[in-house]
């Protein structure tokens, strides 16, 4: 267990002038206390402590030994300085030798290395030997995190799962990707005002030229020239030259005022629940436009190892130091340039997370971006979240409960969480998706603002979902036609959607389009006492998100941004394969089916994936695979033409009909006379719609064994 001494700092009369800032970042100066050896013991006098503990180039406390480029333990990488990091993550360095490492690294620490980033990592029992395990961690695989993490993550203080090292690493695609698109946005919105207040600037200067030119004019014997010729052509030639050429010139001063002075927008971003500090550091080395993230988290344990984990990365705030031990030099200090310096680019906070947001509600405070990653359900934290990010802001948002979510035993638990009840059918961890983005979107328009979904994936045992959130009571108002009830069938799983409303729009006698907005009718079509296909009962599901779930622009750029960066990442490849997918996806097919649990219910065999997109195709219909799960498709043909599929694959593929009941739902979806022509010919475009041709790590297979969540956190001190 460590034991946290009180800091010795200095006391200076700038320092009781001043108000604490709102998130101090102290380096900590306090020693490591050794599971064996019993804490290191301290002078009494501050000078020693200072030349001892505090000194950038001591050599024995590589921890505060930021001010010099010293090797990150484990990780291969060498750390920079202090200095606020602005630029695009840099190449990794040359590892340095195990046995320097293993003699860097704290007694009763080991190292966990992701990306550019290494943390330092608790160890629980003093009998686990430290460099066996720091030298365990050097071999790491590019699809699997550091086992270091993995052997000591289920019993350690503070919750790290090495798993979500390919959440990271899309949430840094994500976010680099959303930052570069608001910069362009804000660029815009800066040079069009430019641009009407160089306008109206010159277009005052040039009436008072135009006047004065006038009087000029006059004064040269201008009214001679007119009488000489009374057809008025002269009057237009003799015009002064001077305000045409300021004219002609109106767009050049903008164009270089633009490219000189345009402000790079740089933005803020509060990971609420922070945990090592593994995520916030990871933005703060590898987003370039980040401004600064605030690490917080409600644990006081954890809150020690965000600033540890700060320091080891050289990312500490600059402090100024007294020339001497005397207070009255402490004035004469070198002052930080700026506040980033002052107050450091990765900020940890000591705060419960709701409480923190609904502080930052006003829009001078609030975070640009804001992300969720707990350990179960972000529903507690929404209402806060959606309060605290700026217009124009990025949401990224993890939920692990897909138990919840994806199942189908807690109907009950899902709609008192996320307002919409869970479904049991094959197509659930979309329905998951659809239930977050619905919980989301209900929570900002209480408070007048929007959202527009950018990505949203399920992934292995969570979902994770990037959301931006915009203020605006049109798109407010038009949230009912967004959100639909979900009958299904309990046996084919045939859906139908209901929307709670619609939406009519009419030109008006001035050519200005009107929007209106209705409650919606219903059943949907096909919706009866029972189910059109197989004669089954309907359920329902929702109310949920029934709009696209994705950006199509978005992912492309996050898909151009992870080429211009290929090896920054260690799960590229599974990023790529899986945003290709999403967004190939088809907008007007809202839930995919499998054709192996298709047939299932015609008990056929199935027909190949690509004989079986043929056919929708050739029918004129758009297909697609869906990341969410396996040999899935996604189209935009209705569910009994899909049938009619199959039947037409029966008819050269028969049915053994000795497998079949009289009566059951198989012997009447098989008795349901053909109404659709089938093609199943090969369609030409079949291998660019199913991206056959590309060479994609589609879905990928668990790494490792027990992949999936880690254990919950012990519980940790609380101030």
């Amino acid at each position: 267990m460590l034991v946290r001494p009180s800091i010795v700092r200095l006391i200076s009369p700038l320092w009781l002038l001043h108000p604490r800032p709102c998130y101090p970042i102290l380096a900590p100066t306090w020693p490591i206390r050794s599971p064996d050896r019993g804490a290191r013991s301290r002078t009494s006098t501050t000078s020693t402590t200072t030349s001892s503990i505090s000194s950038p180039s001591s050599p024995s406390n590589p921890i505060m030994a930021t001010h010099q480029p010293a090797p990150l333990q484990d990780s291969g990488v060498y750390q920079a300085t202090d200095d606020p990091q602005d630029d695009s993550p840099s190449a990794l360095a040359a590892p340095t030798s195990a046995s320097q490492q293993a003699s860097d690294v704290p007694h009763g620490f080991v190292v966990h290395r992701e990306s550019t980033t290494s943390i330092l990592f608790a160890v629980p029992s003093a009998t686990t030997p430290t460099t066996t395990i720091a030298a365990a961690s050097t071999s790491t695989d590019s699809t699997s995190p550091s086992s270091t993490a993995a052997n000591v993550a289920n019993v350690a203080p503070v919750f790290l799962n090495p798993v979500q090292e390919y959440n990271r690493d899309l949430s840094v695609v994500a976010i680099r990707t959303w930052s570069e698109m608001r910069q362009a946005e804000k660029q815009k919105y800066w040079e069009v005002g430019v641009r009407n207040k160089w306008t109206k600037k010159n277009r005052s200067r040039l009436d008072k030229r135009q006047e004065t030119g006038e009087q000029d004019h006059a004064a040269q014997g201008g009214d001679r020239k007119k009488r000489k010729m009374p057809d008025g052509k002269a009057q237009a030639v003799d015009l002064p030259t001077e305000p045409e050429a300021s004219t002609s010139i109106a767009d050049d001063p903008v164009k270089e005022f633009r490219i000189a002075n345009y402000p790079t927008f740089k933005f803020t971003l509060l990971e609420a629940l922070s945990a090592t500090g593994l995520r916030a550091i990871r933005y703060a080395k590898e987003i370039p436009l980040l401004k600064y993230v605030v690490a917080n988290d409600l644990s006081s344990s954890a809150v020690e190892d965000i600033e540890r984990n700060i320091a080891w990365n050289g990312l500490k705030p600059a402090q100024p130091e007294p020339a001497s031990t005397e207070i009255i030099a402490a004035p004469s200090a070198e002052k930080p340039k700026d506040e980033v310096e002052r107050l450091g680019k990765v900020r940890a906070n000591h705060d419960d997370a709701c409480d923190l947001m609904y502080r930052h509600r006003s829009e001078s405070t609030r975070f640009d971006c804001v992300d969720l990653d707990p350990y179960g359900s972000a529903v507690p934290f929404l209402d806060a979240a959606v309060g605290a990010v700026a217009d124009g802001g990025l949401l990224c948002i993890t939920c692990t409960d897909m138990g919840v979510l994806a199942g189908h035993n807690y109907p009950e638990k899902a709609f008192t969480h996320y307002g919409g009840v869970c479904v049991n059918t094959e197509y659930s961890h979309e329905v998951a998706l659809r239930l977050v983005l619905h919980s989301i979107a209900t929570t900002a328009a209480r408070y007048g603002r929007y959202i527009e979904p950018l990505l949203s994936l399920s992934i292995d045992f969570y979902v994770r979902l990037f959301i931006r959130v915009d203020t605006g009571p049109k798109e407010v108002k038009a949230l009912p036609s967004k959100t639909s009830l979900l009958y299904y069938c309990h046996h084919c799983q045939t859906p139908h959607f209901q929307p709670m409303g619609r939406t009519a729009e009419k030109i008006g006698k001035s050519g200005a389009t009107n929007t209106t907005y209705h409650a919606a009718s219903g059943p949907p079509p096909g919706v009866g006492e029972t189910c059109g296909q197989c004669g089954g009962r309907f359920s329902i599901g929702g109310p949920m998100w029934s709009a696209s779930i994705h950006s199509q622009s978005f992912i492309t750029a996050m898909l151009g941004q992870l080429e211009a960066h290929p090896t920054d990442f260690n799960t590229a490849t599974r990023i790529q394969g899986m945003l290709t997918i999403a967004e190939s996806e088809v907008r007007d097919g809202p839930l995919y089916f499998s054709p192996t649990k298709l047939c299932g219910f015609f008990h056929c065999q199935s027909p190949p994936m690509n004989l079986l997109a043929s056919a929708l195709l050739n029918a004129g219909y758009q297909v697609s695979r869906s990341h969410a799960f396996p040999g899935s498709l996604k189209t935009s043909a209705p569910r009994d033409f899909v049938f009619d599929v199959i039947r037409e694959w029966i008819k050269s593929h028969p049915v053994n009909m000795k497998n079949v009941k009289e009566g059951s739902p198989a012997n009447t979806l098989l008795a349901r006379t053909q109404r659709y022509k089938v093609d199943l010919t090969p369609h030409p475009d079949v291998a660019k719609h199913m991206l056959s041709d590309l060479k994609l790590v589609k879905y990928q297979m668990n790494p490792q064994a027990n992949w999936g969540p880690a254990k919950a956190a012990a519980k940790g001190k609380k101030a």
